[in-house]
């Protein structure tokens, strides 16, 4: 099993989901997550997708939460509930033990199809509005919601706190009328129209108020709240719906049939639906904390995908950056989900052949939120077969079929090279630049390290030599697009390796070239020993080396890998935000320390708990004091 393609996967497919363009359903993205968690890969405990321009703290993290995803098998459902009666009966148990406490209810609600955001009110006038970003730090959306929003909150007990700070945990939605009726013919599904018009630098004002927000946790001061004093506070702003709503429910009463009746309710919401939410009372919530990852006090039950049969009305072929051609499955549009689907996965020109999939096939197809969906089975084949295509759409070079995989084998096919743009374009984060601006460099660059360099050097100042790409001079596209290239200041010695655009070479197998290139004992074990070996080639070698000696030279700071053999481990874990000390996330502050590794406060091995404030009452404090762990500040601490 190649680790690392699986977690390049993940990040891509994380990335994408957070900028409302998500590459693959919801239900292949968990079983990715889970295969991960299998593997024991570290990646999954980042939240949220990492930007540069997500820079603006939570007041607390902003978790996602740990999810079961019910199955269907043969027509019988798994709804998880042995799972489901473990993660509850550890935590009762927990709380009886350590804390001599008890619940006798649990909350559950819709699991609404949509983005988080973070309202914050600080005594009691409107801050910011934030999106989740990695859960530490998030885009300030502020200026899309201001004139929606109460400008001061109505709530007559906690913001009369001192220093009182509200946050008002939200799901950005959009009726499924509204999407049906305005949107449906131009966009995929409403949960990525909403991520989209909330990321975009554009601001849309009319779609914008097409926008509901459904109040899902309120935080008075750090403490958990019940939600009903958001809706209480936030009073009659149109921008509000009703979360339809927080249901209470013994503890002893069946969990099949709160499941089950939130499942046959799904399609009377006004609102698209995912799954159902779980979480304990708030009293408690504060004593269970959180890890990681997501918070121990509350757990969403994933449904079953819908399904729909459908007929095939042809196939599309697209070029991907190894040369490989894609092809897409068109059907006949058909709503799921509450949205209309017209095309679904096509997986290799093998799948399509084999399984004799064109024009007049039938299939099923399931979808849970994503753009293209998945075929789950093939009922009817093809009237004819599908006609494969014979020459690449780009260079006109013959395709080679072997069966599974049909390519274009020219090297210097400039479609290739376009898709590869694209590709590094989202490793470097550029900001405000998609794939389709970037891809007509590739008539003239190979790569995006000569790109890179020629944006440095002034190359596009000049009308003519932007124009040809399709940028109007002196445009917001043209500024957007120098700003992009010009605000990077920092890369890591990996991410020179990957602007390369090498087939087959992920972050893993950069992340040990670059320790190799910089003395430090790399690890190649389970890499393509052909891949290895390429870069053993000293032509290779020197070129990467000049990319990183030019980038320097032109004011970038290269990271480079730095021998830890002889420094002794010391094991943190970091509560709290960074950012009055200096440093706008967790990641950077610890960057500064090599020898500095993130565990959890109740690890054994944790030397110290890094906190934003020596009087916090966060669980981790708690955890720390109770276990004897040494507690400093982050401007205190020095490894």
């Amino acid at each position: 099993m190649d680790i690392q393609r699986l977690e390049t996967q993940y990040l891509k497919a994380k990335i994408a989901y957070y900028d409302g363009e998500p590459i693959m359903s919801d239900v292949v993205f968990d079983a990715l997550e889970q295969e991960l968690v299998n593997l024991g890969s570290k990646v999954i405990e980042q939240v949220g997708s990492k930007r540069k321009d997500f820079d603006f703290p939570h007041p607390t993290p902003m978790k996602s939460l740990a999810k079961f995803q019910t199955s269907t098998d043969k027509d019988v459902t798994d709804y998880q509930e042995m799972q489901f009666m473990d993660w509850l009966h550890k935590r009762m148990n927990f709380l009886k033990k350590e804390y001599d406490a008890e619940i006798d209810h649990i909350y559950y609600a819709p699991k609404f199809d949509g983005s988080a955001i973070n309202i914050i009110y600080r005594d009691g006038k409107l801050e910011s509005v934030l999106t989740r970003g990695d859960g530490e730090t998030g885009k300030d959306v502020t200026d899309r919601f201001r004139t929606h929003l109460p400008e001061l909150l109505d709530d007559p007990f906690y913001t009369q706190m001192p220093d009182s700070l509200i946050q008002i945990r939200c799901e950005a939605v959009m009726r499924k009328s509204v999407f049906e009726k305005k949107y449906a013919e131009k966009f995929a599904n409403a949960r990525n129209l909403v991520a989209g018009i909330i990321g975009k630098d554009d601001i849309d004002v009319e779609m914008v108020a097409d926008i509901t927000l459904i109040p899902i946790h309120y935080i008075a001061n750090g403490q958990h709240v019940r939600i009903q004093f958001a809706n209480n506070a936030l009073g009659n702003a149109p921008i509000f719906g009703n979360p339809q709503s927080v249901m209470i429910r013994p503890i002893v009463e069946d969990y099949l049939h709160s499941v089950k009746f939130m499942e046959k309710e799904r399609d009377n919401f006004e609102y698209p639906l995912d799954g159902i939410v779980f979480a304990l009372p708030v009293t408690v919530r504060e004593i269970l904390g959180e890890n990681e990852h997501d918070p121990e006090w509350s757990i969403a039950i994933k449904f079953v995908p819908e399904e729909v049969v459908t007929p095939v009305i042809g196939v599309q072929w697209n070029l991907g950056k190894t040369g490989e051609m894609i092809p897409v499955i068109c059907v006949k549009p058909v709503t799921l989900a509450g949205t209309t689907v017209k095309r679904a996965s096509g997986y290799n020109a093998g799948y399509i052949v084999n399984n004799k999939i064109g024009e007049g096939a039938f299939v099923t197809i399931a979808k849970a939120g994503d753009i293209i969906p998945e075929v789950q089975k093939i009922h009817n084949p093809a009237l004819h077969e599908e006609m494969l295509p014979e020459v690449c759409p780009v260079c006109g070079e013959h395709l080679k079929f072997d069966g599974i995989h049909l390519m274009c084998i020219n090297d210097n096919c400039k479609g290739k090279t376009a898709k590869k743009l694209a590709v590094a374009c989202g490793m470097l984060d550029l900001k405000g630049i998609g794939g389709k601006t970037i891809e007509p460099f590739a008539e003239d660059y190979n790569n995006m390290f000569e790109l890179f360099v020629a944006v440095l050097n002034g190359t596009y100042r000049k009308e003519f030599d932007i124009e040809k790409y399709g940028i109007k001079y002196n445009s917001r596209s043209h500024q957007i697009f120098q700003d992009a290239f010009l605000n990077v200041k920092s890369l890591t010695f990996a991410q020179v390796i990957l602007m390369m655009g090498y087939d087959g070479v992920g972050r893993k197998l950069a992340d040990q070239v670059a320790k190799d290139y910089c003395g430090v004992e790399p690890d190649y074990k389970g890499h393509e020993k052909a891949l290895v070996e390429m870069f053993k080639d000293e032509n290779v070698k020197n070129y990467i080396l000049n990319a990183v000696s030019v980038l320097e030279s032109r004011g970038i700071t290269i990271d480079k890998p730095i021998n830890k053999n002889n420094m002794n481990t010391i094991y943190v874990c970091m509560t709290g935000s960074p950012r009055d000390f200096g440093f706008k996330t967790k990641e950077e502050f610890i960057s500064r320390f090599p020898n500095v590794e993130q565990v959890s406060v109740t690890d054994a091995r944790c030397n110290y708990l890094i906190t934003d404030s020596l009087n916090s009452t966060s669980s981790k404090m708690k955890n720390a004091q109770k276990k004897g762990v040494k507690i400093v500040t982050y401007g205190e601490f020095k490894a």
